[in-house]
Formats: structure tokens, sequence, C-alpha cells
């Protein structure tokens, strides 16, 4: 045992050196021992929230938990609570940061000696500059309901922010006002989740399915007082670059074909299909007056304003997972390697107007398919210093950066729209490396209601893939991603 032992801690560092389908989207929230051992030991405070694994709380009335962690950077406040009765569980969850660094968009109510582009002097506006629908905030909820050995599970998250006001100044050269003025950015993603939360069979197997709409928006519009500095007048598109996301994902939870001696090995397949939907809006002038078009795909100022685009992608992630548990209960060794195999077709056509300001082909027009293979294996030890105290999580990954096979047919057209020629370009990058991560954190259960997870500031050593640094910024004293969870 003790040769093991001492193999699988030499993985895991030089692993650190050298598809949770059913998490919440988005890659919002995961537990600190989820997170230190990369998925292979979630927590109470994962299970709660997943359709598939509620019923391994194993509580009697309620549960709940809070803690503090990041999002892409940004720091947030997680919550969550769960009650059940003999019928039914049901269960909330919330993390984000309120409020904080909401765009303000102030503004300053003031008369003008001269008269701003289309309004009037010393007339009091609402003065801006400048204004801003940057996607901030981050907010994210769900629900989960459970009943019959099923889990129901409605996300919502978004960033968006939105600006809409009439007859205001906007300072600039000259200082012009608008009858309308409207900015958006960010998105806004609600999914809703199925699965089985029992096995279906003696070896496993619990299906899922989620589908989850993205509406992504970057959009801005104004309308001037009187004609602008072009000498046009009406509503005018300065940017339209919204497109809509669907995300359909099934899985069969997976099934154990080996378990004996207290190592099992299971087999798992899930797929993933991702749409991008484009439908926007243009402005072009027409006898001094802005009219609007209609474009499937993005417009914005630049040197190739109107593009029109598609997007499919097809993801197929085969995996393979096992465990091994000592004797002793004290010592548990997992690993799971993914195979994602990516599938996808996209198209981006650069156009032009026409003399009747109809879009055409003008420039090139690319179909492009691509596979993309990208290997990922992920390691994770839990060992119970104290059994029901004290526990060590460490979790290493490992995963190939992508090898890519790409195919691209180009039509060139020129700036009448007529195909000038046909290229088929073949991009293939099979030179692929590998990056990794290490992580060590600890579990304590001061009682068995009381419950506390971090992680610690143990990393690879100032990027180099052949040291790990205990003594880093942080290091190994330094805890982060702190959770409190309470289970009565």
């Amino acid at each position: 045992m003790k040769k093991i032992i001492f193999m699988f801690v030499l993985l895991l560092i030089t692993a650190a050196n050298g598809v949770w389908a059913q998490n919440l989207p988005g890659n919002i929230w995961t537990s600190s021992q989820s997170t230190t051992t990369e998925g292979r030991f979630r927590s109470d405070a994962d299970d709660f929230i997943r359709p598939d694994s509620y019923t391994g709380l194993k509580l009697n009335k309620w549960f709940g938990m809070t803690a503090f962690n990041d999002i892409e950077y940004r720091p947030v406040a997680t919550a969550g609570f769960a009650v059940k009765t003999d019928f039914l569980y049901i269960g909330a969850f919330y993390n984000g940061n309120f409020w904080a660094n909401a765009p303000s968009n102030n503004y300053i109510e003031m008369g003008f000696s001269t008269a701003p582009n289309g309004g009037e002097s010393n007339k009091i506006y609402n003065v801006y500059s400048p204004i801003s629908a940057a996607p901030e905030p981050v907010n994210n909820a769900a629900i989960i309901i459970g009943a019959a050995d099923m889990g129901f599970r409605l996300t919502f998250r978004t960033n968006y922010q939105s600006f809409e006001q009439s007859d205001i100044v906007v300072t600039g050269t000259p200082n012009q006002l608008y009858e309308n003025y409207k900015a958006e950015g960010g998105y806004l993603a609600g999914q809703i989740a199925w699965a089985m939360a029992k096995d279906l069979t003696n070896n496993g197997i619990r299906p899922y399915i989620t589908f989850e709409m993205i509406f992504n928006r970057d959009y801005e519009m104004r309308k001037t007082a009187g004609n602008d500095a072009d000498g046009n007048s009406g509503e005018k598109i300065e940017r339209s670059q919204n497109y809509l996301e669907p995300v359909i994902g099934i899985g069969m939870g997976g099934i154990t074909f080996y378990n004996n001696d207290g190592f099992k090995c299971s087999a798992d397949l899930d797929y993933t299909l991702t749409i991008k939907s484009y439908d926007n809006e243009y402005s072009y002038a027409d006898n001094g007056l802005y009219k609007t078009g209609k474009i499937k795909g993005t417009f914005s100022p630049g040197i190739l304003p109107y593009v029109e685009q598609s997007y499919i992608s097809n993801l197929l992630t085969p995996s393979l997972s096992g465990s091994w548990n000592d004797d002793t209960q004290k010592l548990a060794l997992k690993f799971k390697l993914n195979i994602p195999l990516t599938f996808s077709a996209e198209k981006s056509s650069i156009m032009g107007l026409d003399s009747s300001n109809n879009l055409i082909n003008s420039g090139d027009s690319n179909s492009t398919f691509t596979f993309v293979i990208r290997p990922d294996i992920r390691l994770a030890m839990q060992y119970k210093i104290i059994p029901e105290k004290l526990t060590l999580n460490a979790g290493a990954r490992i995963q190939s950066t992508p090898i890519t096979i790409e195919t691209v047919t180009r039509k060139i057209y020129n700036d009448s729209g007529a195909e000038t020629a046909t290229q088929i370009i073949h991009q293939n990058s099979l030179k692929g490396s590998f990056i990794s991560s290490f992580n060590i954190g600890a579990a304590l259960n001061f009682t068995e209601n009381v419950r506390v997870e971090a992680s610690t500031g143990v990393t690879n050593a100032y990027g180099k893939s052949d040291a790990i640094d205990i003594f880093a910024p942080g290091g190994l004293f330094s805890f982060g991603g702190v959770l409190f969870a309470l289970k009565f």
C-alpha cells in the first residue's frame, strides 16, 4: 500500500510540474474541495444543487452553506440553502457581486451658452460623458426541485447592463443632443436541467438533459435631434453584434464495468450541441436620412463593418474514471481521463453595400470545418488525517493544448459581388504540448453538523512546469475559497 501511495503522490507532483456536465453552467460554482481535487471529490456544497446528486446529502431537515470565491477573478459571495420533506426536496443557490462595478452613467443638469448640436442655448439638459453599458456586475441564481428520484433545476445568470434615455446631451466636439440613446452589453442566460437521481441499473447509468439559452447583447443606437455631424438625421445603429446561443447537453451518467478489491472503474459519454445564431441591424444614409437594414451576422464601425456569420459545434466527450480506497478507508485515490472531440462548422463572409444599399459579398467568404481533440487527465487524493474530522485534499490536472485539423473553403469576391477565386486551405496544428496545475486543500468537520473547506496558496512555482512552491505568495498556510456548511 505504501508503494501505491508513493507512486500516486509522485504522479500528482509530476502532473503539476510537467466535464462537469451537471455542475451549474458557466463554471459559476464548485466547492473548495471539488476545485482542489479537479472535480473528483465533490462535497455536499456541490451535490445540493445538482439534479443527479441531491439525494446524496443525507440530511434530515435542512442544509445551508456560504462561501467567498471568485468568477473570472471577480470576488463574489455565494450562498445556498435546501430543505427536505418526506416527499420533496427544494434547494436554492445564489452567487454574484450584487451591484458592484455597475456602470453609474452619472450626469449633470446644465445649460450651454453655445447651443448643443440640435438643441437650444441656455436650456437645461441632462449632460452625460461618457455612456457605458459594460457587462458588470455578475449575478447567478438557481433553484432545484427533487422528487421521485428525479431532479429538476432552473438556473439564471447574467452580467447584462443597459442604458436608454431620451432628450440628453452627450459631450463631444460638438456637444450633441439626442432624442433617444440606447446601449446594451452582456448576456442573459437561462438553463433548465433534468436528471435521474438514482442509478437505473446495478452498474450505474443516471441520464441527464440540459438546455440553455444565452442571449448575448452588444448594441448601440443613437437618434440625434436634427442632423448629426455628417448631415443626416434619424436612428443610427452604431453597433449591433448580438447573437443567440442555444446549448443542449445530454449524457448517460456513467456505467461501472469493474469493481473489485477497492478499485472501481467506470466509463461515460457526454454530448453538447452549441449553435450561434446572428440577427442584427445596420444603418445607412439615404437622402439625408438614416435607414435600417438586416444582417445575419454583425455590424460594427471599422475596416470591415459588415460580416455575415454562423456557427455550430458538436462536442463528444468519452471518459474513463477510476477510484481506489485502502482497507482502512483513510486514503482514497481517483482519476478521470476525458477525451473531448469537437467537430465545428463556421461561416464568415465579408459583406459590403451595393448602390441600392443591399448587402453583397465583398471580400473573403470562409467556410471552416474544424476538428479538435484535447485530452485531459485529472488526478485526486483524499487522506483522512483525523477520520470524520480533518481531511487533506490534493488534485492535479494535465491537459493537452488543442490538437487541430482544420479545412477552410474560401471564396473571394470583388467589390461588385462577383466571385473571382476559390481556395481550399488546410491548417493543422498537431504539435501539441501540455499544461498542468496542482492544488492542495483541507476540509474540517467541527461537528457532524458544521464543516469548513478551503484551498491553500500552493501553486506551480513562478509559472515553472517542473516545480511546486509551498512558500509562494499566500503559500501553504494561506487559505482561499473558504466555505462554511451546516447540515441538520
